[in-house]
């Protein structure tokens, strides 16, 4: 078992950069026309003087429902209009409860992803691919099944024991400790095991650290992508991060940790899911994660390299057209006039 020093992850976040610019040109628009205008980690303030607000959430997931009417309601008291725009798949049977926020759905955006060369897989070097950065307790429980079965020195894995300021002031060791005994792990008897024989070595990493890990991921059987939103079942939209559409264009057996019913939303837009991934997305989180570690424990799916290249290039295909639309930004100009003429 190997360990990693405590260093930052050399993962690319060069799309980030096209994050920023797009929110700026919102906020840019907005201050031209007296619009208040709140970025994807800003609160939406209801003071604000403007009458017309736009909300922007990107790779983020949007307000919960609940939240959402609640505000509708403040809005509606004091004659103001918010406009909420994200790269979220929406719910729309939800949303259209709300009377004063208009929830619009940009699938442009999902062009601000990067597009990596695809090569046509050949025989696997290992059974699986891992990459855990920020970590919680949904994540440590992963990292312990993962040792309760035997199946870390089959896999490249990281568990890199990074977390933002407001989940916890802690970090490294002290983080592992916490989230043992603050979300009650310690109680089931096969995790605290796997704690006790995690423990010396963590932060964890089993492979040579390098900018590009889709390396690793090209020597793998099956990717495990465990999405940050994984567990919001029954929320009223789909957020999808950079590690999802990363694995779309990855051509191995993706298990896909991610929101419930966040992959049927993806396949009605063309993109090609596994069926068996299908099926799973219409369970509960808890009863998703146990399905996803059946398969990855008795490997229970064939390895099709023709099939995965296949559907990663087609996958990468709907990214460059939305990536084309995204360049060209017309569609957010229709969106800005819509905005002026309601």
């Amino acid at each position: 078992m190997s360990t990693v020093d405590y260093i930052n992850p050399a993962d690319s976040y060069k799309w980030q950069d096209h994050r920023g610019d797009f929110e700026n040109t919102v906020r840019r628009w907005c201050v031209k026309n007296k619009i208040g205008f709140f970025g994807t980690y800003e609160s939406i303030i209801l003071e604000s003087k403007s009458t017309k607000l736009v909300k922007l959430t990107i790779c983020e997931l949007v307000e919960p429902i609940d939240n959402l009417m609640h505000i509708d309601v403040k809005l509606g008291n004091s004659g103001k209009h918010l406009y909420y725009l994200t790269d979220n798949i929406v719910d729309t049977t939800q949303t259209k409860k709300l009377k004063n926020i208009t929830v619009i759905s940009i699938i442009e955006l999902f062009g601000i992803f990067s597009c990596p060369k695809i090569s046509k897989p050949t025989t696997p070097g290992r059974l699986f691919n891992c990459f855990i950065q920020r970590v919680d307790s949904v994540r440590q429980s992963w990292f312990y099944f993962l040792k309760h079965y035997d199946l870390l020195d089959k896999g490249f894995v990281s568990f890199l024991l990074f977390q933002y300021n407001f989940y916890s002031d802690k970090t490294g060791l002290e983080l592992f400790d916490w989230i043992h005994t603050h979300y009650e792990l310690n109680k089931l008897p096969h995790f605290e095991q796997a704690y006790h024989e995690l423990r010396p070595h963590v932060p964890y990493q089993n492979f040579t650290e390098i900018t590009d890990l889709n390396g690793y991921a090209a020597d793998s059987k099956y990717s495990l992508v465990l999405d940050t939103y994984a567990i919001q079942d029954g929320h009223s939209s789909y957020c999808y991060t950079e590690k999802i559409h990363r694995a779309l264009q990855t051509p191995t057996v993706n298990l896909l940790f991610s929101q419930q019913h966040s992959l049927s939303a993806l396949a009605k837009l063309g993109f090609k899911i596994d069926n068996f991934m299908l099926q799973i997305d219409k369970l509960p989180w808890i009863e998703r994660q146990q399905k996803l570690l059946d398969i990855l424990v008795k490997d229970l799916v064939a390895f099709d390299p023709d099939l995965l290249y296949n559907n990663a290039l087609h996958n990468q295909e709907l990214i460059l057209n939305y990536k084309q639309e995204f360049l060209k930004g017309q569609f957010l100009d229709k969106i800005f006039t819509d905005i002026i003429n309601k």
